[in-house]
Order: C-alpha cells, then sequence, then structure tokens
C-alpha cells in the first residue's frame, strides 16, 4: 500500500497592519512629547547649598602639596608658596587656620612628591595639627605622593 503524499499546510500572517500600528504609536509618542514639553514653563532651579546636597566628589577640601625644589622642600596651598622655614610653616598654619575656621570639618590632604623623604613632609603635618589646635577643632589628615612622571610606578 502506497501512501499519499502529505500535503504541508502554511500559515501566512500579514504584518503590515502590525507595522502601520507601530508606526502610528511611534508618531503619537512623539507628539505628545513634544506637547507636553512646550507646556511646561522655564523655571530657574535653586543651586543646593547644604553639604548633604553636595554630589560626590565635589566635597571641600584643602590641599597642602610638599614639593621638592632646589635640594629642599616648597609648601603650596591653593596657589601660594610657603617656604619649609620656621617662618613659612607659621604663614601656611595661619592660613590653614582660616580655613577650618569656616569650615571645620574640611579634611586637609598633603601631596608629597615621591622623592621627598618623610623628614621634608613632617613640618607640612606639624602646620596642619598647629592650625587645628588654634581653632579647637580635630582635623582629617590624608597623605598620598605624587608622581614625576604617568609612567613611574
Amino acid at each position: 500500500m502506497r501512501r499519499a503524499p502529505s500535503q504541508q499546510s502554511t500559515i501566512d500572517a500579514d504584518l503590515t497592519p502590525l507595522i502601520d500600528l507601530a508606526f502610528l504609536l511611534i508618531v503619537f509618542f512623539v507628539l505628545v512629547a513634544r506637547m507636553s514639553g512646550e507646556q511646561l514653563p522655564a523655571i530657574p532651579l535653586p543651586e543646593p547649598t547644604a553639604i548633604a546636597a553636595t554630589p560626590a566628589g565635589a566635597t571641600r577640601r584643602l590641599a597642602v602639596n610638599v614639593l621638592a625644589e632646589d635640594g629642599g622642600a616648597v609648601l603650596t596651598l591653593a596657589g601660594e608658596r610657603f617656604a619649609s622655614d620656621a617662618a613659612g610653616l607659621e604663614r601656611l598654619a595661619s592660613a590653614i587656620a582660616r580655613r577650618l575656621r569656616n569650615d571645620p570639618r574640611v579634611p586637609v590632604d598633603i601631596r608629597a612628591d615621591r622623592s621627598l623623604t618623610y623628614r621634608a613632609v613632617e613640618p607640612a603635618i606639624d602646620a596642619i595639627t598647629s592650625a587645628a589646635t588654634q581653632c579647637g577643632t580635630r582635623v582629617t589628615i590624608r597623605v598620598c605622593a605624587l608622581q614625576a612622571d604617568v609612567g613611574t610606578p
């Protein structure tokens, strides 16, 4: 007995109405979004001033740079240079104290040249602690080493 060849049935779906509907929805949402944006008045928003509203990475800090120069160390704070002698360290301490009176919780970063020894960085730490003592506050000191070149480890 022979079998009759099977006939395969195919189901065809016309996707044209579905594509038309998708384009109509896109046009609708584009028009609605544009009209709703035109109805809103321009409102200048205030800038937040509270510390809790400050975005991460934008926190205030003091940066004391200890740089190697002419066989010694030079200290800088906000672009102002201070010698590493007693008078320069006293000027640095009073400059830090002025800033700590404005914001007692501000951390102080010491960025030191990698070629310097701790003996050259220690006076900067002493000046910061002297400034904190003058203000009657505690201060957080963070120390990091600066690299001379990008390729230097």
